[in-house]
């Protein structure tokens, strides 16, 4: 096995593991990964084809390849790929399960018919606080933690960098499987090929996969199409943040000729309540009505009377 290269493909780019996973055939393959992570023994398993590599375009990113599966006639699964941190993995997750339950359910259909439905988020980056590379979410009681509130929706989060730091040998089927998707470590990548028949499978397919060209250049497409986003994006904050800077400057400039205007308008005030009241003590005018004329306070005449 050769070194990656940074122009590799590996098998956790969203393209690939999509069509190594799909594929007509891999379904054992497909249906052990699952079993390692959502521990649940699969019966029947159905791959839903929604997205087709070869109608796509270079618009499909970003989550559009999710691959969805249905478990035993009665889990959907949606297994999300995420290369970049877009800081929003826990809305995604939150917006796919929501999405599948309102369209799986049909019209004139009971709710008892909804299935159970599990989000699993495959991650090049750290998420969570946690120690664990894989988090197993359910929804609680807040006090009685022990309690599972809503069974139907659960949330895997693999957190790949994790799995590099913390597996050094791959003993378990999930940890095979996570060496091979991941593909950043020869050693790991070759003793989880030697292990597990399955995954030696899943590379003969991935070596076939990455010379094919056509796949190839649709992953080219695509990267080019995420890169001019990110672009645009940066532009984008660049000039927001000048024309920020300029409007800042100019609001600041405003202010400061308002607040300056008005302890202007304040001092040129009280200068003229002490001339006023200047001239009604040379006229003997009593203090007390020199207050109520003026507004100065009984302390300022004082001074003006020592």
């Amino acid at each position: 096995m050769t070194k990656n290269n940074k122009t590799e493909l590996k098998p956790k780019n969203d393209i690939f593991f999509k069509n190594l996973f799909s594929k007509v055939g891999n379904e054992d393959m497909l249906k052990e990964l699952l079993e390692e992570i959502t521990k649940v023994k699969i019966k029947e398993i159905e791959v839903q084809k929604e997205v087709e590599l070869s109608k796509m375009n270079t618009k499909e990113k970003y989550g559009k390849l999710d691959l969805r599966v249905i478990v035993n006639k009665n889990i959907i699964v949606i297994i999300e790929m995420q290369l970049n941190d877009t800081c929003n993995m826990e809305k995604r997750a939150m917006y796919y399960a929501g999405k599948v339950i309102g369209s799986s359910l049909k019209i004139k259909e009971t709710y008892d018919k909804i299935k159970d439905i599990y989000v699993i988020s495959i991650l090049n980056y750290e998420m969570t606080r946690l120690k664990k590379y894989c988090s197993d979410t359910v929804t609680v009681e807040n006090e009685y933690r022990n309690y599972e509130m809503i069974k139907g929706i659960k949330y895997f989060f693999i957190e790949l960098p994790k799995f590099r730091k913390q597996i050094q040998v791959p003993e378990t089927k999930l940890e095979q499987w996570l060496a091979f998707i991941d593909y950043e470590n020869k050693e790991l990548i070759n003793m989880a090929i030697e292990k597990n028949e399955l995954v030696k499978k899943a590379q003969k397919d991935y070596e076939y996969l990455t010379g094919d060209a056509a796949t190839r250049r649709l992953q080219e497409l695509r990267e080019k199409a995420i890169l001019d986003e990110n672009s645009a994006y940066e532009t984008g904050v660049k000039r927001g943040k000048k024309e920020g800077e300029r409007i800042g400057e100019v609001r600041g400039r405003k202010l400061g000729e308002a607040h300056g205007k008005a302890i202007g308008e304040k001092n040129g005030l009280k200068r003229g309540q002490i001339e006023i009241a200047k001239n009604m003590i040379k006229n003997n005018i009593k203090r007390e009505m020199i207050s109520k004329c003026t507004g100065l306070s009984e302390k300022e005449l004082e001074k003006l009377f020592a």
